[in-house]
């Protein structure tokens, strides 16, 4: 009788260290899992900086913002894949600037989506010139934020926003340039936009 007693109690302290050594693995693989998956999409966002010229902390910071890397991600807006395109945008930007004969279901494709999804970026900070303007727009729509900037209560010069209208502009606009500032400092990377 004497015996069974420590087999019990080392059976129990076992099973009770397998059940805290599981709970701390998912705990970690869960917190560890956004950067495997921006380790998996990292050549192709440093490939679409270098070809629009932009920082790839920035290219990091919108997917982060918009999908949290998750390839497969939807909105309830109809924004699909890493960087959140709206199908109508992937398809003017395919037919308009990049001429190529890929079929709707590209969208999908992370490398595709982060090239055209960078271009898009590019393309608004050229349009606006700021990034604060050009997140927005990311956002909201270019053709809503054209109209913040003639509003003279929003934009008393018509370049830079005093105020974005939108909550969850303004949100994702503080969002994005935080994960920016993050993977400048994370990558060790320069400001360039």
């Amino acid at each position: 009788m004497k015996s069974a007693l420590p087999k019990r109690w080392l059976s129990a302290t076992l099973c009770l260290f397998l059940i805290v050594c599981l709970l701390v693995s998912v705990v970690c693989l869960d917190e560890g899992s956004r950067a495997g998956r921006e380790r998996l999409y990292y050549d192709s966002v440093l490939t679409a900086a270098d070809a629009f010229d932009l920082s790839p902390a920035l290219i990091l910071a919108v997917i982060r913002t918009e999908s949290d890397f998750y390839k497969n991600a939807r909105s309830a807006a109809g924004a699909v894949g890493l960087m959140q395109l709206m199908p109508d945008t992937f398809s003017y930007l395919r037919d308009t600037f990049f001429e190529e004969s890929l079929s709707s279901d590209a969208i999908w494709q992370p490398t595709v989506n982060i090239r055209y999804g960078a271009f898009y970026l590019s393309y608004l900070l050229k349009k606006f010139e700021s990034l604060d303007v050009a997140l927005a727009a990311y956002n909201a729509g270019e053709g809503r934020v054209a109209l913040w900037l003639e509003d003279r209560s929003l934009s008393p010069d018509g370049r830079t926003l005093l105020r974005i209208p939108y909550a969850e502009t303004e949100n994702y606009v503080s969002q994005t340039k935080k994960y920016y500032r993050h993977y400048l400092k994370k990558f060790h990377l320069k400001e360039h936009i």
